[in-house]
């Protein structure tokens, strides 16, 4: 017969034993049980049973992972105002500059180096650095970005892209007036994932992002996109979609992409194919061998007296009229390359090389080459306009009509006159047109050497002539629209808001919805503008921005209306290479050994990026409210945790 069983009451004196001090207490509502705080479960308030739990390898494992205290409990420790700042600015220049996992070494590098300048309480990691990014610092430039935009009219850019992981997304960027800088900006608004490709899928990401900000809808102006027809179909585009909702939303197509796309067509459809084969092919046997660079140069250096080549470059079709710099390197190289090509087709044999020193033999390739050569740097130069975000767009109605008009005279008699949308110029083409100074002195050089016949000189001419009228056609095709806009802001420029006698405001007014009562007030002010004597009129963006501020003799701002309509019409997208930016870093920031980032990550660090930059400053001299910094070290930070910066083998090695 066993030893009969006895029962034990929870004793207070366990609470002291070294063996159970720093793990037990009283399980509350029965005295005869015990409560373990590491295993969190429940033990028979005897003696025994305690030591055969405290042996167990799960109380073992368990005590190994937490931090335990001393027996007078667990001290609170007051977060350090500095701590939290030393972490914000690490975390903060991590976001800027590098990647994430380099804020392990990072830390411990500021605790070993400024040991007692509170470095030596810094404890940050790539965990706590992802939940900072995420949840302290990007909802900090968001909500200054929000705080800016306010209930202003807006524009948005929106283009698509896919990153190193395949991952389709939708770039969207805003435009609009910032009272704060008394300018108009434009910047990074939202990076959203896509699912589909289709027009809903496109329009339901642009409402989930204006919903993060609290933007309406309806005061959105404009709408800037490629010319994608997901993006501009007139049945169910994009574009289409969101008029259905706002009538008055302006859709400009992307002139940059609009230019890109008819010089390409022009050239492939209407110039000899083996030119886009010799451009293309002399970047190929370039990028792909060091010793022929090698080779080059030093071919280059020797007949140059020791100056060194400009390097060959690639006619990218994604990059906007790459084919410019293309074709000016080569031309600016011509005979070297020519020498070249002569010594590597012997020396090594090769059937490419071969082909490319015959095309660089004759002289036609060149003649051709010179005749697009002061095309390509105009519609270039107008690109370059478009693409830039310190222009005056008052201005560039005239720069897009001058430049159609201005390749269309090549071809034209003298005496017509050259209208760049309306009028057929193709009955008024000149016999013999001047096709530019390097073309022409060629020709007379070849003509001299007997190196073209006449016949020949004729197709070649004829083949120029053919691709100015092919380009002008597709340029008139693809602008008009936007060319109709440019007009009618056209009115908004200094020189003509300022005329004794100058065009009706009201129709510009009724296009973007202006009300009835505000159209009257901004007729009135219209009228007297012209009354003032302003001092900014270089500018349109300036001038505007002055008259907004102007106050008479009441102190009161007497041509409100009319100003803040006239900045709400400039901040229209003239081009997507705002957007496009968006993706160059996006790419620099998702690269290819860290494909596994989360969009959570991957769009909180383009809005501090952004954010960042929109302020003019970077992470050494932009300075944290107190109140944001106060959240770092807090549970808070970490309930919405996005995912971690995930590297690959090879660069954790590297870095470690």
């Amino acid at each position: 017969m066993g030893k009969p069983q006895y029962n034990q009451s929870f004793r207070s004196e366990w609470l002291k034993d070294k063996l159970f001090a720093d793990w037990l207490s009283a399980y509350e509502g029965d005295s005869l049980k015990a409560f373990c705080k590491v295993c969190c479960c429940q033990i028979r308030a005897k003696r025994a049973d305690l030591i055969n739990h405290k042996n167990t390898k799960k109380h073992e494992a368990a005590s190994g992972a937490i931090r335990l205290h001393k027996p007078g409990g667990i001290q609170l420790i007051k977060p350090n105002n500095k701590t939290n700042h030393a972490e914000a600015a690490i975390a903060l220049f991590v976001s800027a500059h590098c990647s994430i996992l380099s804020s392990d070494h990072l830390g411990e590098l500021c605790k070993l180096q400024f040991a007692g300048a509170h470095a030596d309480k810094i404890h940050l990691h790539r965990t706590k650095c992802t939940a900072i990014i995420n949840n302290v610092l990007c909802p900090h430039f968001e909500t200054k970005l929000k705080d800016d935009i306010g209930n202003s009219k807006y524009s948005i850019l929106v283009d698509e892209s896919t990153d190193i992981s395949v991952t389709k997304f939708l770039g969207i960027v805003i435009i609009y007036y910032s009272t704060l800088k008394s300018t108009i900006v434009t910047t990074f608004l939202g990076l959203e994932e896509l699912m589909e490709g289709n027009a809903l899928a496109i329009v339901n990401a642009i409402k989930s992002c204006l919903k993060k900000y609290s933007l309406s809808l309806k005061n959105m102006i404009g709408l800037g996109t490629d010319n994608a027809s997901v993006m501009i179909g007139v049945n169910n585009g994009v574009h289409k979609l969101l008029k259905d909702e706002n009538p008055y939303i302006v859709l400009i197509k992307c002139v940059c992409h609009s230019l890109q796309l008819a010089t390409s067509h022009a050239v492939s459809e209407k110039l000899p194919r083996n030119l886009d084969f010799l451009i293309s092919e002399t970047y190929n046997w370039f990028s792909k061998s060091t010793l022929r660079q090698q080779a080059y140069k030093e071919l280059f250096t020797t007949l140059n007296d020791g100056c060194e080549p400009l390097k060959i470059v690639q006619a990218s079709n994604t990059r906007w009229l790459s084919i410019e710099v293309a074709v000016s390197r080569v031309i600016a190289q011509w005979y070297e390359l020519k020498l070249h090509f002569e010594i590597s087709r012997c020396k090594e044999k090769c059937y490419l090389a071969e082909m490319l020193y015959n095309m660089y033999k004759d002289e036609q390739n060149l003649a051709y080459l010179l005749f697009l050569k002061p095309i390509l740097k105009e519609i270039q130069r107008v690109n370059k306009l478009f693409e830039s975000s310190n222009i005056d767009p008052t201005k560039l109605c005239n720069e897009l009509s001058s430049l159609i008009a201005s390749i269309g005279k090549l071809i034209v008699t003298p005496t017509f006159r050259f209208e760049p949308i309306t009028i057929d110029f193709t009955s008024h083409l000149h016999p013999r047109p001047y096709l530019g100074f390097g073309f022409e002195k060629k020709i007379s050089e070849m003509i001299n050497a007997n190196q073209i016949s006449k016949d020949s000189e004729n197709i070649l001419r004829e083949r120029c002539i053919s691709f100015v009228v092919a380009l002008v056609k597709q340029l008139q095709q693809r602008l008009p629209e936007n060319i109709n806009i440019f007009q009618k802001t056209e009115i908004l420029s200094p020189s003509n808001a300022l005329k004794q006698i100058k065009e009706n405001i009201t129709d510009l007014c009724e296009c973007f919805g202006v009300n009835n009562e505000e159209i009257e007030k901004i007729e009135t002010q219209w009228r007297k503008i012209n009354l003032v004597s302003w001092k900014n009129t270089s500018s349109a963006i300036d001038f505007w921005t002055e008259v907004k501020e102007f106050k008479d003799a009441a102190n009161s701002y007497i041509f409100k209306e009319l100003a803040y309509f006239s900045l709400t019409v400039l901040c229209l997208p003239w081009s997507n290479a705002a957007v496009e930016r968006i993706f160059s870093q996006m790419n620099i920031v998702k690269s290819k050994s860290r494909n596994k980032m989360g969009t959570t990550l991957l769009t909180s660090l383009l809005q501090i990026r952004f954010g960042l930059k929109l302020s003019d400053k970077c992470c050494k001299n932009y300075s944290l409210p107190d109140a944001i910094v106060k959240q770092i070290g807090t549970k808070e930070i970490y309930k919405t945790q996005g995912n971690l910066e995930e590297l690959n083998v090879d660069e954790e090695l590297f870095i470690l």
